[in-house]
């Protein structure tokens, strides 16, 4: 039989009471047994907090047996029943453990015993014992006080321990054990503990450990905290999740720290492709960047509880999470009990939500970019119909009160808000009729004696245009002559000097002979003759040299401005006016447009005070600088210092004349003077004219109609008090009648008579009138045409052309006349409309006049149209297609007026002021403020000067005045000049030594007109006067009073100036010298005698015609042959004169096409395949495609080809500067001022350009040689395409530029460190910063090709990294190579830049494609590098290592990083040694290039949308593209499939259609990039913020990951869309020299912005609360503040470029 044995303790071993002092017990025993010994043998052994320890009630003892039937039999197989149990009660039980022992109990018979020393545990104790309840008194909320600082009290509650430890920083480490004794409180010390920020905790926690002698364990622990956040149990410091998603933690921008909520459950929303996989570690990430491997949690068994192991554990210990949430739900919620160390996974967010975000997301962008391209055709496509004419602008100060405070308030000039009104004296403005006019036609008067005016005003103009009335003489009387006119008919109040040229063919009159003028041209000096003729208050300044009688009366500027003719014509117009200038005491110089610019460079260092008005700025006067020779010869020609012409005129690589004016007035009147001559035009010139971004803006003085003489009141007609002029109506039908008559037209009162009178040019558009009437006429049969004017450009000729076809086409309906017409009154009466469809129009006074006379005007609103009633239509694009929409909406709406508003409208018409009084007061203010200007800074000069001199004894060498004969010292022409300081005071003697006047005083400095002598620069005469006209006084006479030059020091310049009461022009500029006894004497004035000098240009024949005052007979007169050394058979090889050619078809060629397809004309041909410029433009590019071959060295076909590049260059070969047309009475007087030829056959341009076949076509000079080798090459086009191969090759350059950390993709760096990131962000801000200043000072060649070596050094690096010996060789490696791939790289806005640099003039329609074949190939590049780096990612995720590349195959690695470096080599080789010769020349200077960048409000908002992009966008860049090659449930090759479909097909799709739009609306893809709002950050959004993740509606993991990257692609190509709108946008507003720099300086700030992020952006290291997670909702993430603001800041991007995009485009008129 077997030894007894216990089979059950009951309570039970190691049982858990509550307190209590007495414990029922029961030992079952397999067999009777001795019950006394069983009491006997029982041992308790206890710790208690009071040390007592429990005893045996022996009066409870009671012993059992148990017979068989009620026996309970053991529920295990083999199990032994009781047959026995002892009963009994433990008395004084304290709390504590309990160790109950029985030894060896024998039977009852005595015959065997259990034969052991069996033991059973009791734990008594309070709930929060330890000891006791180890798993629910786990945590005390009074475990833990705080003392002070750095102190803290235990109160301890486990009864039962024997010793204890604590640790104060979550078990990271324990104090030594201790004895718990009885417990109580124990005093603990500081917490020791160091980590990161992130495993820093709130309050302060405690974990008391417990060890026990009994129980023979020490897992026995109680946590407490103080200052804990909801005051919630805690027993983890944090819990952060690791994984897959985050790279185990080494991804530390992605949220992973669950959050403890009031309840004490930890929870975490979780969004992530399933099935995915976690852990839970209570520290994450250590100091030391690797993951904590202490307490790191999984569930092993799934049993949904955590299990903790072992850190060397091989067990793979996470929890695997393998469905997604149950719909609707997008997101598993992890929700952990800490206590229990159970989670759940709880469903949360909404998928229909997600689907809805994902909706909106494709189309919001699109719908939005597509709104506004309507918006802005309903806004700014509409045809103003003006009924009124120019309304008052409204002011909230009454009239009354405003006439009354007006000398105190600052009046504005115009609508520039630029000129201050100055005070004026009762006489500053003498009325006209004080002066005596001309008695007789051509008969000329004795000067008038001026009125005594101490501010009378001298004036100077130079006009090449102009109207001698005295003498009958008219030189094509435009727009500029008829303004010049105005001030000589208005300006009665001034003295003006009028200088103006002789032209051939014109008879003029000798009246007084001048000293000739001598200048200096290449070193050479040569003589104009000079005469004066004084009429009223004008001094006319005759110039006369065969140079200017080259040109005619209708053609009197040259017919270029880019080469040696008319380098030296304006050279020499320039020189006689400075010379004018030193004779004249001229207050003032009148600058009109470019022609006489630079005048006032030629006096400094003095200064003279100018105003320029702008009359048509398109022309400036263009002379290439591209080298050293061509600069030196430039300046040889115009006879200035190179520092001169640096510092005033050069505009980049080009001497600007119009640019001298904006310098100078910038540099000496602090850029105030300019003006527009309409209220719009300066405004528009201001904005679309780079060389005028100097100064601080352009004003404007609007022309007035010369014949609006009335008294003025500074008030518009009321419109409302306006009646039809029954009269003018009534004769309406009688004089559209005698205008049907006169042209010949089919004689119909009901017709609609359109009239055009004007320039045949591209300038008024007359190649739409030719385009749109032939639609017009077949729709509306009432419809007639009459076109008057002279043929201009090819523009012009072409629409001749096709209006003669039209006139057999449409029969007694149109009416054609293209020459100069004196036109009869009526045709302006009697038309019915006036059309005006100019591309440009700077203030368009035909329409005033017709407006006057009764035509209502359709045309385009631009410049200075629009104010007279009629329909005005807008140009926002100068596509011929928009302007023929356009122009075709407003006449439809003119057609469809009804008669009585047409009535009303032609009344109000002829009652619009445009006062010439008005333009008189403005004229003043603008001329006295500039006088001011200079005066003011005169004397600022002066103290300062003194202030600087040492010991302030020496006074500043002072500005001799300028005194006529009668006035006193005039300071406003200071003539103090040493050589050192004028350049023409030493080499422009204007009178240089003649023997034949051996009575004239001995050559003085400066010719004589110096500050000793000449005329007007006395300091005393002596004069006698005779009959009221003045004598001159013998030279022996001159005395010269050492005296007044002290005396002029001290004179101010005001008080000097204002003393020239009796100021005679003749006397001043005769008085030096007697005057030849032929052809007339002084007293002779007036007799003037006429010398027939009808034009001839050559020079000997003018020679022996025209009386010679040169006192040098060495001295030739001024004409081209002599400049060129053609007359003496040594002809010198000029730069300027190798010229590019202009298309002017002068083998007729296109033109006979064109007479032959106008055989099909018609309402829909004339505006397709017979529409004027498109026509022109491929003949242009034919042309031009000859042009090229022949420059290639290749045969040419002689037939007009059908196509090749557009050029959007001036196709007139003679820019005209004539822009507004006169009064056309006037402009047409005489019927012999042009041409009569039928333009079908042959036109004056014709004869003009053409040339025999033996003549170099395109000038390319007798000595060229094509190119050969790699530039020969580099210049054949690219296959398929029409690139030439160097564009590629820059373009190339521009897409391996597209980031500046690509390298760090290369290396696989999984996450690029704060450090890393500022090094590369400062090497390419500096970086950027040095292409800039090498660009500006070597030639571009090197700029293009230096960046190559980077780029082949970084690739050759990173090939041969894997043979670093160490990991950390391996990684500076490619540390270096990051660094010189970011010096390469910040080079990549010089090719977009430099790159078509032959072709800068091509259409927007061009650059559309150009610029969307370059960013989509870049997209490609830059989608293939991200897939490279994140293959090496998650490579080194998987390590867990987060080094870099070096664990990538070297197999791979090597080879390929060693054969791009060779192809970036060999890229930069060809570039170097290839490129043509555009690229071979440094950028010339800009001056005032810097202070002008900020003028331009486009450059500062590009500024601000860098930094707002960068800050934002620029540090989740990198996890936003990782994004697209994320997925796990799709190969990398279907990705692949996809960035194919969209960066390839879609792109291309959108290529078209924007290239298609963009033919008739220039500005659609601008416009549309603006609509488009925030791509970029709609697409960070989805890529970065987990929404994109998993997409459950989609139909399957695959499908979801293919829907997701669509969406994410779909918003890629919309931000590439908007980058290249945005870039069109600088290409519309800026050159591409502020271009550049824009983009250069955009880098820099970009790079600091870049740095600020990753140091203070909300999302510098993930999304953050900028992209915050709305997968489990919307609410939380649309609470986040930094949410808000970085979305409205990235939508105010579009919306700034909207506001400035449209006013500063350089395009539109």
């Amino acid at each position: 039989m077997p030894d007894p044995v216990i089979t059950k303790f009951l309570p039970g071993h190691d049982y858990r009471l509550p307190s209590t002092k007495n414990v029922s017990l029961e030992i079952h025993f397999s067999q009777p047994m001795d019950c006394e010994q069983i009491t006997n043998t029982i041992q308790i052994n206890s710790t208690t907090a009071n040390g007592d320890v429990p005893q045996i009630d022996t009066s409870s003892v009671q012993c059992t047996n148990i017979t068989a039937a009620e026996a309970q039999h053991s529920p295990w197989s083999g199990g032994v029943d009781t047959t026995f149990f002892y009963a009994a009660s433990l008395v004084n039980v304290s709390d504590g453990i309990h160790q109950i022992s029985v030894n060896n109990v024998t039977t009852a018979n005595g015959t065997a015993s259990t034969g052991s020393f069996d033991h059973f545990l009791l734990r008594v104790g309070q709930d929060d014992n330890p000891m006791v309840f180890v798993g629910s008194a786990n945590y005390s909320s009074s475990l833990l006080s705080s003392n002070g600082k750095n102190s803290y009290t235990i109160s301890h509650k486990a009864p039962g321990a024997d010793q204890f430890r604590y640790s104060l920083n979550f078990g990271t480490t324990y104090s030594d054990w201790q004895p718990y004794g009885n417990g109580g409180n124990t005093t603990i010390g500081p917490k020791v503990w160091s980590g990161t920020s992130l495993q820093e905790w709130i309050g302060e926690h405690v974990i008391v450990q417990y060890w026990s002698r009994l129980a023979g364990s020490s897992d026995h622990w109680q946590e407490g905290d103080i200052d804990q956040p909801f005051n919630a149990t805690r027993r983890f410091p944090h819990l952060f999740l690791h994984g897959t998603f985050n790279q185990y933690g080494f991804d530390a921008g992605l949220p992973n720290e669950m959050t403890q909520g009031k309840d004490g459950l930890w929870r975490f929303n979780f969004m992530a492709e399933w099935p995915s996989n976690v852990s839970l570690n209570a520290w994450g990430m250590n100091p030391d960047g690797q993951p904590d491997q202490t307490r790191n949690y999984g569930d092993i068994d799934g049993d949904f509880i955590l299990d903790r192991i072992p850190p060397l554990s091989l067990i793979q210990n996470q929890i695997n999470i393998t469905e997604a949430p149950p719909s609707p739900y997008l997101v598993n919620q992890i929700v952990l009990n800490d206590g229990s160390m159970r989670y759940e996974l709880v469903g949360v967010g909404n998928r229909w939500s997600q689907l809805a975000l994902y909706i909106l997301l494709w189309i919001i962008p699109t719908l939005t970019g597509a709104t506004g391209v309507y918006i802005f055709i309903k806004s700014f496509y509409r045809v103003k119909f003006n009924e009124i004419g120019v309304v008052e602008e409204k002011s909230m100060v009454p009239l009354a009160v405003r006439r009354k405070f007006k000398p105190l308030v600052n009046l504005k000039l115009g609508r520039s808000g630029q000129y201050a009104e100055q005070p004026q004296s009762a006489s500053a403005m003498v009325s006209r009729e004080i002066l005596p006019m001309p008695n007789t036609p051509g008969q000329v008067e004795a000067p008038p004696v001026f009125p005594t005016d101490e501010n009378r005003r001298t004036v100077l103009i130079a006009t090449m245009e102009y109207d001698i009335e005295d003498w009958g003489l008219k030189v094509k009387i435009g727009g500029l002559g008829v303004m010049a006119q105005l001030m000589g008919k208005n300006l009665a109040h001034q003295n003006l000097i009028w200088v103006v040229p002789c032209v051939g063919g014109l008879d003029f009159p000798i009246d007084t002979m001048g000293d000739p003028i001598i200048i200096h041209i290449l070193g050479t000096a040569y003589e104009v003759q000079v005469q004066y003729h004084v009429l009223r208050n004008i001094t006319y300044v005759l110039l006369d040299a065969p140079i200017f009688r080259q040109q005619t009366k209708s053609e009197p500027y040259p017919p270029r401005m880019d080469d040696l003719d008319s380098a030296v014509y304006y050279s020499a117009w320039n020189s006689c006016i400075a010379e004018t200038i030193r004779r004249f005491p001229i207050d003032l110089y009148h600058i009109n447009d470019y022609h006489g610019a630079v005048a006032p460079l030629h006096l400094l260092p003095e200064v003279i005070p100018c105003v320029l008005s702008l009359h048509n700025a398109e022309f400036q006067g263009l002379w290439p600088m591209r080298n050293q020779a061509e600069r030196e010869e430039v300046c040889g020609v115009y006879d200035l210092d190179v520092a001169v012409v640096q510092k005033y005129v050069q505009f980049g690589e080009v001497f600007n004349l119009l640019h001298a004016a904006a310098s100078y007035l910038r540099v000496h009147q602090n850029g105030f003077g300019a003006v527009g001559v309409s209220a719009k035009y300066g405004k528009r010139s201001f904005a679309r004219y780079p060389i005028l971004w100097g100064i601080k803006e352009v004003g404007s003085l609007p022309n007035p109609d010369p014949t609006d003489t009335a008294p003025w009141n500074k008030e518009q007609v009321k419109t409302d008090t306006i009646m039809i002029d029954q009269e003018l109506e009534n004769a309406k039908p009688n004089l559209k009648r005698q205008a049907q008559e006169w042209a010949g037209l089919k004689q119909d009162p009901s017709a609609d008579l359109f009239v055009f009178v004007g320039r045949w040019s591209q300038q008024k558009g007359v190649d739409l009138i030719a385009d749109c009437f032939p639609s017009v006429m077949e729709n509306n049969p009432q419809v007639q045409l009459i076109c008057v004017g002279p043929v201009i450009d090819l523009y012009g000729k072409f629409a001749a052309i096709k209006l003669a076809r039209m006139m057999e086409v449409y029969p007694g309906r149109v009416f054609s006349k293209p020459e100069f017409t004196a036109l009869p009154p009526y045709i302006f009466s009697g038309a019915d409309f006036a059309l005006m469809p100019s591309r440009d129009e700077p203030f368009g006074l035909v329409a005033v006049e017709f407006g006057r006379k009764g035509a209502l005007c359709v045309g385009a609103r631009v410049g200075g149209l629009g104010q007279m009633p009629g329909w005005w239509f807008t140009i926002e694009s100068t596509t011929t297609k928009h302007l023929i929409q356009q122009f075709k909406i407003a006449i439809q709406g003119a057609l469809s007026s009804k008669p009585d508003v047409r009535a009303i409208m032609r009344a109000r018409a002829a009652k619009q002021r445009f006062p010439v009084a008005q333009w008189v007061e403005d004229l003043e203010k603008l001329q006295s403020t500039a006088i001011d200007i200079v005066h003011k800074k005169e004397a600022k000069s002066a103290r300062q000067s003194r202030f600087n001199t040492p010991g302030n004894s020496t006074p500043t060498q002072p500005r001799r005045p300028t005194p006529g004969p009668s006035r006193a010292p005039s300071p406003i022409r200071g003539r103090s000049r040493t050589p050192a300081h004028s350049r023409s005071a030493s080499r422009n003697p204007s009178r240089a030594g003649s023997p034949v006047r051996a009575e004239s005083p001995p050559p003085l400095p400066n010719g004589g007109l110096g500050h000793e002598y000449g005329p007007g620069h006395r300091k005393k005469l002596r004069r006698k006067r005779a009959s009221g006209v003045s004598s001159i006084a013998p030279v022996s006479e001159f005395e010269d009073d050492s005296s007044a030059d002290e005396e002029v020091t001290r004179t101010s310049r005001r008080h000097s100036r204002n003393r020239m009461s009796d100021f005679n022009p003749l006397q001043m500029i005769t008085s030096q010298v007697p005057l030849p006894n032929a052809p007339f004497t002084p007293s002779g004035l007036s007799t003037p005698q006429r010398h027939s000098m009808i034009g001839t240009p050559l020079a000997e024949d003018w020679l022996a015609d025209s009386p010679r005052l040169t006192k040098n007979p060495n001295i030739s007169l001024l004409s081209l042959p002599t400049v060129k050394g053609e007359d003496t058979g040594k002809k010198s090889d000029y730069k300027l004169e190798h010229v590019s050619p202009f298309f002017t078809d002068p083998k007729k060629e296109y033109t006979e096409a064109f007479e032959v397809k106008l055989a099909k004309l018609n309402g829909k041909t004339s505006e397709d395949q017979l529409c004027i410029e498109e026509y022109l433009v491929k003949s242009e590019k034919a042309w031009y495609g000859r042009m090229r071959m022949a420059e290639m060295g290749k045969s040419m076909p002689s037939s007009p080809a059908p196509s090749v590049f557009k050029m959007d260059r001036h196709l007139s070969p003679s820019p005209t500067p004539l822009n507004d047309e006169s009064p056309a009475g006037s402009i047409f007087e005489g019927s012999n001022l042009g041409p009569k030829d039928d333009f079908r056959n042959e036109s004056r341009l014709d004869n003009r350009d053409s040339r025999t076949d033996t003549i170099d076509e395109f000038l390319l000079g007798e000595n060229y040689t094509a190119p050969t080798g790699l530039r020969h090459y580099l210049r054949v086009r690219f296959p398929f395409s029409e690139w030439p191969m160097y564009s590629v090759l820059l373009a190339f350059g521009q897409i391996i530029a597209a980031n500046s950390y690509q390298i760090t993709l290369l290396t696989g760096t999984v996450g690029e460190a704060a450090s890393k990131l500022y090094v590369i962000a400062s090497i390419y801000l500096m970086a950027s910063i040095l292409w800039w200043f090498l660009y500006r000072r070597l030639q571009t060649v090197y700029v293009l090709s230096i960046p190559f070596i980077f780029y082949g050094f970084a690739f050759l690096l990173i090939g041969l990294a894997p043979f670093g010996s160490t990991v950390n060789g391996r990684g500076w490696i490619q540390n270096v190579a990051t660094g010189l791939y970011a010096v390469g790289s910040a080079s990549g806005s010089v090719y977009f830049a430099v790159n078509f640099g032959d072709e800068g003039g091509a259409p927007v329609t061009r650059w559309v494609y150009r610029a969307c074949i370059i960013q989509g190939t870049q997209q490609i590049y830059v989608v293939a590098l991200w897939y490279w780096g994140s293959a090496l990612t998650k490579s080194s995720a998987h390590g867990a290592t987060g080094s870099s590349a070096a664990m990538a195959p070297t197999r791979v690695i090597i080879p390929v990083g060693i054969v791009l470096a060779f192809v970036m080599w060999s890229v930069g080789y060809v570039l170097f040694y290839g490129l043509p010769k555009y690229y071979r020349q440094a950028p010339g200077k800009i001056p005032s290039f810097y202070t002008s960048l900020f003028r331009r409000k486009i450059i500062i908002w590009f500024f601000v949308v860098i930094i707002i992009q960068n800050y934002w966008l620029s540090a989740p860049y990198g996890r936003n593209w990782l994004y697209l090659w994320s997925s796990q449930h799709v190969p990398a090759w279907s990705i692949a499939i996809l960035v194919v479909f969209f960066f390839v097909i879609v792109w291309a799709a959108l290529l078209y259609v924007f290239a298609i739009l963009s033919t008739s609306h220039s500005w659609v893809l601008p416009i549309f990039a603006m609509g488009l709002g925030a791509p970029r950050w709609a697409q960070m959004l989805w890529g970065v913020s987990n929404i994109g993740l998993y997409l459950p509606w989609a139909g399957g993991p695959a499908a979801s990951a293919i829907a997701g990257r669509s969406l994410w692609l779909w918003l890629g190509v919309l931000d590439a869309v908007q980058g290249v709108g945005f870039g069109m946008i600088l290409l519309q507003t800026l050159t591409r020299f502020h271009v550049f720099f824009t983009l250069i300086a955009a880098q820099v700030l970009g790079s600091i912005a870049t740095i600020l992020a990753r140091a203070t952006a909300p999302d510098k290291i993930g999304p953050g609360d900028v992209f915050p997670d709305f997968s489990a909702g919307a609410m939380p993430g649309l609470g986040k503040a930094w949410f808000w603001v970085a979305l409205l800041m990235n939508l105010a991007v579009p919306v700034g470029f909207f506001m400035f995009f449209r006013k500063e485009q350089l395009s539109k008129p």
